[in-house]
């Protein structure tokens, strides 16, 4: 099939594709502004000098499950741009956001210490909403044609200065894609509607289920475990769960634990990942159809009252 006939969004969507347990991995998040035009891969097409790219490449070596993102508003070419080191971790996630004049300056900027919790290295610690939508049409032409819509309608509510255009988060063809930093939680086929409404569940605390793809911080088969959790029990505050423990319990299979807050119960839920029925051109760049990766939930189970919240 023509890259020109088909969007793989909406190929995914035509199939039923199921997005829990898909969310980009990550702990520790970069966030560059750079308001001018982004290649395929932003970072290494742009046009910052080579020793800040390699300073940049660097970080990401050292600093264990960290990601890198460019980031705009416009392209209008301020004095200063911003830069944010963002810990998303599931209990006190928060971002520092730095105000920097010269790209150079990021080779100053102690991020480890930052990203440890350490240091603000002069920045604003915040735990405040920090909404990004991945806007990479040169990535992919999802990205732009579901995206920019939605961009522009998040931007054009009370919360404008925390909504942000990025560069690729992962998962081309759950486009659009909305992540809420600092606690990174991805969601996936996200209209303007429903832009609007996960802003203002994620503003009070709580998590939207239908786009739900899962927490950045944790690894795939536990994204799908939050999910089956909260779908089968209903709970939906961001704190009402806390990660109680995971194991394999098979090749494909594990069982991963949740306790709810304040003393509640503690949820074992078994999971097993499967390929798909259906096969799929995953990017609009690719040249194959191929099955991908799905959850299911082989069971739910009660074991035991929390020992505490």
């Amino acid at each position: 099939m023509s890259q020109s006939l088909f969007y793989c969004s909406e190929l995914s969507a035509r199939s039923g594709e199921r997005v829990f347990g898909t969310a980009s991995t990550g702990e520790v998040w970069l966030l560059v502004e750079y308001p001018f035009a982004w290649g395929p891969k932003a970072m290494e097409s742009s046009a910052l000098a080579p020793a800040i790219k390699e300073h940049l490449a660097a970080l990401l070596k050292a600093i264990p499950r960290s990601r890198l993102l460019f980031i705009k508003q416009d392209s209008v070419c301020r004095e200063d741009f911003n830069f944010f080191v963002v810990r998303s971790r599931a209990r006190a996630p928060y971002a520092v956001r730095l105000r920097l004049t010269d790209y150079k300056d990021l080779l100053g900027v102690d991020v480890a210490r930052i990203a440890a919790g350490d240091s603000t290295g002069g920045g604003e610690a915040t735990r405040d909403p920090l909404l990004l939508v991945c806007t990479h049409g040169k990535r992919d032409k999802c990205c732009a044609k579901f995206g920019n819509p939605l961009y522009k309608s998040l931007r054009a509510t009370d919360g404008a200065a925390s909504v942000w255009q990025s560069s690729h988060v992962g998962g081309d063809r759950f486009a659009a894609n909305l992540v809420c930093f600092p606690h990174g939680l991805f969601y996936a086929r996200v209209s303007e509607g429903a832009g609007a409404r996960v802003a203002a569940e994620y503003a009070r605390g709580r998590i939207v289920l239908e786009s739900f793809r899962g927490r950045a911080c944790f690894a795939h088969p536990v994204q799908a475990a939050e999910y089956f959790v909260r779908a089968e029990t209903g709970v939906v505050g961001l704190d009402a769960l806390r990660l109680a423990g995971r194991e394999r319990a098979g090749a494909l299979t594990w069982r991963v634990r949740f306790a709810q807050s304040g003393g509640g119960k503690i949820y074992e839920a078994t999971v097993t990942s499967r390929a798909s029925e259906f096969q799929n051109f995953i990017t609009c760049h690719a040249s194959e159809e191929r099955r991908v990766t799905e959850f299911v939930l082989d069971g739910l189970d009660v074991l035991a009252p929390a020992a505490g919240g």
